[in-house]
């Protein structure tokens, strides 16, 4: 390769050796491992400076070794750079001007080489990048002529073979089956050296194909391909072939001549080989000569174009974020990637757009065709590093490659042989970015590799984008439909606490404008103080209704700035001191101090519905429990009661229930003071429930959360 890279720049830096004589600028041709090949010095002072670095045939520059340069920088960011003095990385450079441009291949787009112009910092002059760069283009050019002229010279020997051989005739075989005689022999072409291939055909038949290397007298060396149908054995086809199927003596490839003749029909004077019964006969035919990188690149087209044909099928059957960068994963490995990996940000599984990828990418999918991988696994959240291949594709907005042994990965991550990352982009928004790697023992990634992972990714893309709304509009639709049932439910609330608080209020005003009525009918007969304590009763009961009313609507989010610390343990002494006068007493089981952040207006309400509760029930004693356990406060209200049903202990805490007999008017409560009990505990980010009480009765449970 370098053979060839060196013949077709030798024109060009003869040229450049004529325009620079006498001036302090030197020709540096270098191969694609940034190794000197050819040096051209047009003033000797300048040639002194040169070997004194050393910068001499056969010296390598690469970046990894050397640090910024006219070559090796080249060579890694694979475009036209300038290094001026202080912007080389080695201090013997900085005296120095360096343009470098690469040489690409212009069949397959592979840099071959760089060339570069150096001289004396103090001399450089911006047009040297621009020289560089058309220098570099004629040399492209003469790369591609000299392919051209063996690409011609390999028809015109493929043409001749078919005027005097003949090609594999339309009529002997069906249009499917040449079709597929044609693709294999263009495998076996991009293989380079001997191979056999069987390929069944219709009809029950078959065919063997055998490639063997030729030489034309004119120096151009390609691959023949010889087709033998009817799976009749195969003989090696050579001008020292003896006929008898025993192979010939290995002398080196044989010439175009010699397949001509070999493969010439039965009845020319150049068959010489014994007459075969008809039986045996075989049809032999040379089906293709070409050059075994004209074939390769073929194949590859072949295979690319297939693999892009495999996405649109593969990538985006479903409507989830993760299963599609799934697909893309499991389409490109191994067939493109040894592995593959997709990070997007976090708001695009949530169905948002990113707003900012700075706060780091979620790894949803990896692929990888090794049994263990260096890579970091799905569920992993990466920052990723400015040195970064990945963070470079995003700064730019374009898919970057990177190759050799210190290719950055990942955070914490070991290098590889060659990476392609590539922003994921859809209707103008980066969501992520879509990682390819190659392990160092496989072909490195080369440019038209760029564009195949590019054109993969901006097919998922779209499938990603597409899964990413509808997840957006999904989560819409689930919240609506929330919203709607909560909402319902609230009305449903709301319309029977109204029913219950109107059937409340209208009991004691009932009651109240009886006794009112029938006084004034029945004046002489009514005893007054009675009447009055009667009256006054159902408006204490009234009044007691609507403050207990009014509490509830009061119970919200409490701001930190009401919060108090209160120990549960004084505030049940004070509610037990308060009730020395009951008629049942009021017991305490206190374990300590126990402290909690609270409004403790709202605690002692809290506490005294549920002692009163437990005094309305209970047949001896009530006790008041304080505790801690784990990272909570428990506050507990037992009685020695009938208890309360399993079936009926989350109801009691509703507005104006009342589940049986035992919790009826006649026992003086409102149907509100349980409900109070537990919007309190709510409002504190706490619970409150019922449970059975041993032996028997209820018990009264509330956690509270300990403070921080």
């Amino acid at each position: 390769m370098n053979g060839r890279l060196v013949h077709a720049a030798l024109p060009v830096l003869d040229q450049l050796e004529a325009q620079i004589s006498g001036i302090d600028v030197s020709v540096l041709l270098c191969d694609e491992k940034a190794r000197i090949l050819q040096r051209r010095v047009g003033e000797s002072a300048l040639l002194r400076s040169l070997d004194e670095l050393p910068a001499l045939p056969g010296w390598g520059c690469p970046e990894q070794i050397v640090g910024t340069n006219g070559v090796g920088t080249a060579l890694v960011e694979r475009r036209p750079v300038l290094i001026r003095g202080p912007e080389h990385f080695a201090e013997s450079l900085r005296l120095h001007a360096c343009a470098g441009a690469p040489i690409r291949d212009p069949i397959s787009g592979r840099i071959l080489g760089v060339l570069d112009l150096t001289c004396l910092d103090r001399i450089a002059h911006p047009a040297m990048l621009s020289l560089v760069v058309d220098a570099a283009a004629r040399i492209e050019q003469r790369l591609l002529e000299q392919t051209s002229e063996r690409e011609q010279m390999l028809l015109r020997a493929f043409l001749d073979a078919t005027h005097r051989a003949g090609v594999l005739p339309a009529d002997l075989l069906p249009s499917h089956d040449r079709l597929r005689l044609l693709e294999k022999a263009t495998e076996l072409i991009s293989v380079g050296h001997v191979g056999m291939a069987m390929v069944p055909l219709s009809g029950n038949r078959a065919a063997t194909l055998r490639s063997f290397p030729v030489d034309d007298p004119g120096g151009v060396s390609g691959i023949a391909v010889e087709a033998v149908l009817d799976g009749g054995p195969p003989r090696y086809v050579a001008s020292s072939d003896p006929g008898d199927g025993t192979p010939p003596a290995k002398t080196g490839p044989p010439s175009l001549d010699a397949v001509l003749k070999a493969t010439a029909p039965a009845t020319t004077p150049a068959a010489s080989a014994p007459a075969v019964p008809a039986e045996a006969a075989t049809d032999r035919w040379l089906l293709a000569v070409s050059e075994p990188s004209i074939g390769r690149l073929a194949l590859q087209a072949r295979e690319r174009l297939a693999l892009l044909c495999e996405a649109g099928a593969r990538i985006g059957t479903t409507l989830e974020v993760t299963r599609t960068a799934e697909e893309l994963t499991e389409v490109a490995v191994p067939r493109f990637a040894d592995h593959a990996a997709v990070d997007v940000s976090p708001d695009v599984l949530r169905g948002r757009e990113p707003s900012s990828l700075g706060a780091g990418l979620l790894r949803i999918a990896l692929a990888t065709a090794q049994r263990e991988s260096c890579l970091q696994g799905v569920g992993s959240l990466l920052h990723l590093l400015p040195s970064t291949p990945q963070a470079h594709c995003l700064a730019m907005g374009q898919p970057v490659l990177e190759s050799g042994p210190d290719t950055a990965l990942e955070e914490g991550e070991q290098g590889v042989g060659s990476v392609i990352a590539v922003p994921m982009r859809a209707r103008g928004v980066t969501l992520g970015v879509v990682s390819f790697y190659r392990a160092p023992h496989t072909d490195a990634f080369e440019d038209d590799d760029v564009t195949l992972a590019a054109e993969l990714v901006s097919r998922a893309a779209v499938c990603v984008d597409n899964a990413r709304r509808y997840t957006h509009e999904h989560a819409m639709s689930l919240e609506l439909e929330r919203a709607a049932a909560s909402l319902k439910q609230s009305l449903d609330s709301q319309r029977h606490f109204t029913a219950d608080a109107s059937h409340e209020l209208r009991t004691p005003l009932a009651g109240l404008r009886t006794q009112l009525e029938e006084a004034r009918l029945h004046p002489d007969e009514t005893d007054l103080a009675d009447l009055l304590d009667r009256t006054l009763g159902d408006v204490g009961r009234l009044q007691a209704i609507i403050t207990d009313l009014l509490l509830l609507a009061q119970i919200g989010a409490i701001p930190p700035s009401a919060l108090e610390r209160v120990d549960l343990a004084r505030l049940a002494e004070s509610e037990a001191a308060r009730r020395l006068g009951d008629r049942h007493t009021t017991h305490l089981d206190l374990t300590g101090e126990v402290t909690v952040d609270a409004v403790p207006a709202q605690l002692v309400r809290l506490l005294s519905n549920l002692v009163d509760n437990a005094h309305r029930h209970a047949a001896g004693s009530v006790t008041v429990a304080v505790r801690r356990v784990g990272d909570q406060a428990e506050l507990t209200v037992t009685d020695d009661g009938p208890g309360i049903p399993e079936a009926e202990r989350d109801r009691v805490f509703e507005r104006f229930a009342r589940p049986d007999t035992a919790r009826g008017r006649r026992q003086g409560g409102t149907g509100l003071g349980l409900a109070i009990a537990r919007e309190i505990a709510h409002a504190h980010h706490g619970t409150l429930h019922a449970e059975e009480a041993s032996p028997h009765g209820a018990r009264f449970v509330l956690r509270l959360p300990l403070p921080e």
